[in-house]
Parts: C-alpha cells; structure tokens; sequence
C-alpha cells in the first residue's frame, strides 16, 4: 500500500503535529461570531430541505449555506423586538415552513418568497400591559398545531387554518416539557413530575397511568422513540429515566448522567440516542442496554478537539454530521464520515519519533510496517514494537553531504525500501540486513546524464521498478540488473500502471500513455489550459483519476 502526502498524489494523507506522541481526534467545524453568526448562545437548530441551516440565537435567527450566514431581524409594528424574548423556539412543520415562537406570545412563519419571517399571531393575554407576563413553553405538534403554555392556561394555534382554541392546564405545575406519541396522545413534563394526557372532542385531558405518576422529580427533556415505543424523560438529579409504554409498562434503569441538566435528546441511528448536557458534553445511549458513554466531551489539549462541554441542541442530519449548539463558542459541527486520525509530529531533536514535519511520502511495506519520507530523511514506524528510527536525516551522516529531502518510495522487494528525492540516485535500505543502506544509480547504469531529481518510484506487475525524474524514465530490471530508457518525456512527477502492456506517465507538462515494449508515448489531450500533472490513481475498473496543479481533478 503506497500514499502519497504531497502534491503528487489525489488523496492526501494529512499529518497534523501537535505533540511528539500520538493523540485521536475527530474531525470537527466550527462556525462562531468570525463566521457571521450573530451570537454564540444558540438556542435551536433546524434545517429546511433546501438544505440551509437555521440558528436560533440570542440576538435572533440566522440562515447557514455552508458559506455564509444571513442574520434576520424581527419586527412588531416596525417596532424592532428584544430577541431575548421575542425568540425563544424554533421549529420546522411538516410543510417543511419554519415558526418562531416568543416568550411573549408571538408566533413568526417565515415567508420563503420575500425571505423574511411574518408576524403570524400574539397571544391577547401576554402582549398588552403585562410586562411581567411570559410562556412558560412553546411547542410545534405533529398535527401542526402550536402549543403556548402560560401559567395555568394552554392556546392551540392551528399553523393551518389560523384558528385559536384557548383552555386551563390540565396538569399541575408549569409546563417544561411535551413529546407526541400519536395524533392524539401526548406526555407533558412539568416542573413536578410527568403526567399523560390524551385529546377527546377537542380537549385535552389527563389519562391515569401509575407509572407516570410516580415520576414526581422536575422534568427537563421529553424524547419518544416510536419503534420501541419507550419514553426516555430527562431530569437533573437522576439522568434520564426509562418509561417502556410498550413492553413491560414499567420504569427500566438507565446509567446516564446526573446531577446536570438534560437539554436535548435526538437520535444518532435505528438504537443509539444523543443526550446532550449542560456541562459534561454529549452522550451516548444504547436503547438495547440502556446504558450510556461520553461521545462528545471537550478536549482543549488539541487543535482540533471538541471545544466545550455545554451543548444546548443537536441536530443529525442525512449526511451523519452531528451540529451542536455549543455556548459559548457557537456551532461546532463533527462528521461522522471520516473516522478519528492520529496526530503525530516531530520532537524536537529526537531522532526515536518522526524525523521531520513535512511528510511527502508514506509507504506500508509487506510486514505492516510504515515509512515516511520526508524533508529531513525518512522514518520508520515499526507498528508490533511502536518504535521510530529515522535514516538519512541531518541526524545521521551522510556521504557525500547528499540531499535530505525525500519525495518518493517504494518496496523494490520484502524488506528492501527504496528511496529517491532530490538526488540524482536511489537510496537502498535493506531491513533484513540491519538497516544495511546503498546507493544506486540508475542513470549511471544505463549511460545517461543523471537526474537532478527523482519525484516517483513505482513497482508495476511484472515486478520491474519505474523511476521518473528531471531527465529521464527508467525501467530498471531486479533480476539481470538492466536499466531501458525511455527517452521522449522529462520532468516526470508521477507513475502508473495502465495494465500489463501501458503505462500512464504523468509530467509538468501533462498526461502520456506509454508502450511499455515499443517505448511510443501519446500525450493525452486534456480539456484544461495548464496540464502540470501531481497525481494519478486507477480504480479496478480503468477508471482514471487525474489531479492536476490549479485545474482541479478529471476522471
């Protein structure tokens, strides 16, 4: 297996350098008040099936392309209103049409067509002359009826028709919390348990359930999952409790974290949920165990480690990325895609770790061990022992003052590692000989100026070894020892095999296809004005990829 790390090849190997030991990390983005968001508290987040992302913040509601960000202001009256309380809650409908929902009653539709949010309603009691008065909770159902919850009394406001239906809380205490189950059905948590309630002839009415009942602790977080048909509650002190409506009708123990407020539960995948926290980051949970793991937990020894712990929504989209609303550094959005990365770098000084921070080349030869080649010599990272050792660097010394920068390598056979760079020959080392290093020079051997530089080095399958550099290709036989010339092309920056009879050679000045018997090239004629070649890969198919200097990649 053979991965470049410089411009030569389409997939770049990335090695970050943080420390001299190797650390894992994910692959997070972040979007704060650098990016144009308008405030770092986010409250919620929804995306439309356009594909923007929505922001609730402090200072208002932001739109997100994955570029810039639209900051929208939100008037009563012309009337510029406080966000702080004006904005409070934000959901998507099943339209896909986003609402807004104030702590002073307001409800905002946003208009598609004139990109803005419109005062849809008020409600009568809060808005005039009650300064002190607030809802308790908003909340969007599926049936597309939005729910205000103020002290002792509830209004539906059907999004639809426009209608309003005012009645008294039929539970005791205020409202925190509500999760669907069905049309018709629903469990609201209160800052004194949980309680279930059920719609009949258009009024809401408490249903007598034991097991509810004896949930008598300040509910925070309601998320149903429907499949299972379990009701996970989130509160301060316990965690999360487990109600199972379906199966057993009882209370089932969950290991999760307490004593921390529970703000948001989402699922992650078909049994995996995310709980995320205020103060100890996200968590996993198993809806098979019922148990839970920190997933997401801040990590401030790294550059690119999750960057806080108080996390007050998620949102999972179709592509496995996670975004959190992270206070109070803003967004941070991890992909899920690219799996975790070891971060390695150079200490200083220390030929036992990586020699060099610039990497241009990784090699895994046929014992699974793994070789650098870099700016300052290559390195070895024996993966049984976990041991570095480093050849031909300013560390060690070199006949001939010979250059140490190294761009290329290659398995000539088991053990045996070659190495070219900014030399004219190719340096041997031999694993099998103790390390056993030599010179080799292949432009001397077939006659011919040599390089001043050798960029690739590849093995095709017939087993000869193809050099490419300033002047010259070369196939080099290992077994009579001979050395064939192709003249016709120079600067060469990288090799591949075509199949057994072609290769494609690849140079600044563009793309060739060479017999390998006959030695005829045809330059490939490619649909860009600059045809600097850096890298090539074949698929199994034939399929060819083709990275270029500035032109982007064709296939």
């Amino acid at each position: 297996m053979k991965i470049s790390l410089n411009i030569r090849q389409i997939f770049l190997f990335t090695v970050l350098f943080i420390s001299s030991s190797v650390s894992r990390c994910q692959v997070y983005k972040y979007i704060g008040l650098e990016n144009g968001l308008s405030n770092q508290k986010i409250y919620y987040i929804q995306k439309d099936r356009r594909g923007y992302m929505w922001f609730l913040t402090q200072e208002g509601v932001d739109r997100y392309d994955g570029k810039y960000i639209k900051h929208y202001n939100f008037s009563d009256d012309s009337i510029k209103l406080d966000s702080r309380i004006a904005l409070n809650w934000l959901y998507m409908d099943s339209g896909n049409i986003l609402w807004v929902i104030g702590q002073k009653g307001r409800i905002f539709r946003y208009d598609s067509q004139h990109d803005k949010f419109k005062l849809a309603y008020i409600h009568p009691e809060l808005i005039r002359n009650k300064p002190q008065a607030f809802l308790n909770y908003g909340y969007l159902d599926k049936n597309d009826r939005i729910w205000l919850c103020y002290k002792d009394s509830i209004t539906w406001y059907d999004i639809r028709t426009g209608t309003t239906l005012h009645m008294p809380t039929p539970v005791n205490g205020e409202i925190t919390a509500i999760e669907q189950t069905d049309s018709n059905h629903f469990f609201i948590g209160t800052g004194n348990g949980l309680f279930h309630a059920g719609i009949e002839k258009g009024k809401l009415n408490i249903m007598p359930d034991k097991m509810v009942e004896g949930i008598g602790t300040s509910v925070h977080e309601l998320y149903y999952h429907a499949v299972s048909k379990q009701l996970f509650v989130g509160n301060y002190k316990e965690g999360i409790l487990i109600y199972d409506v379906g199966k057993t009708g009882k209370i089932i123990p969950c290991q999760s974290p307490n004593n921390v407020e529970i703000n948001r539960i989402v699922a992650l995948n078909a049994h995996e949920l995310l709980v995320a926290t205020g103060g100890k980051g996200v968590y996993k949970l198993d809806m098979n165990t019922c148990m839970s793991e920190p997933y997401i937990t801040a990590d401030y020894n790294s550059y690119n480690g999750m960057n806080g712990n108080n996390i007050n929504d998620i949102y999972v989209d179709e592509e496995e990325r996670i975004w959190l609303a992270n206070y109070p550094t803003g967004i941070t959005i991890r992909n899920n895609r690219y799996g975790s990365y070891d971060l390695i770098r150079h200490s200083l000084g220390n030929s036992l770790s990586l020699v060099n921070d610039q990497v241009h080349d990784v090699l895994e030869d046929s014992d699974g061990d793994l070789w650098f080649a870099t700016s300052n010599g290559i390195s070895l990272y024996q993966t049984d022992t976990k041991e570095w050792h480093s050849f031909l660097s300013s560390f060690d010394p070199v006949p001939d003052d010979e250059n140490h920068i190294f761009l290329a390598l290659c398995e000539a056979s088991p053990g045996v590692i070659w190495a070219g760079g900014f030399m004219s020959g190719i340096c041997k080392i031999e694993k099998k000989k103790g390390f056993k290093i030599s010179h080799i020079s292949p432009a001397a051997i077939a006659g011919v100026r040599p390089d001043q530089y050798i960029f690739d080095i590849k093995k095709d399958s017939g087993g000869d070894i193809w050099s490419g550099g300033y002047h010259h290709l070369k196939r080099i036989n290992l077994e009579t020892k001979s050395v064939r010339l192709y003249p016709g092309v120079n600067s060469i920056t990288t090799i591949q095999e075509k199949d057994t009879r072609q290769m494609w050679i690849g140079t600044r000045m563009g793309l060739y296809q060479l017999d390998k018997e006959s030695g005829v090239y045809q330059y490939v004629d490619l649909p860009i004005e600059s045809p600097y070649i850096c890298a090539l890969f074949q698929r199994d198919d034939g399929i060819l990829y083709i990275g270029t200097r500035g032109a982007g990649l064709l296939v």
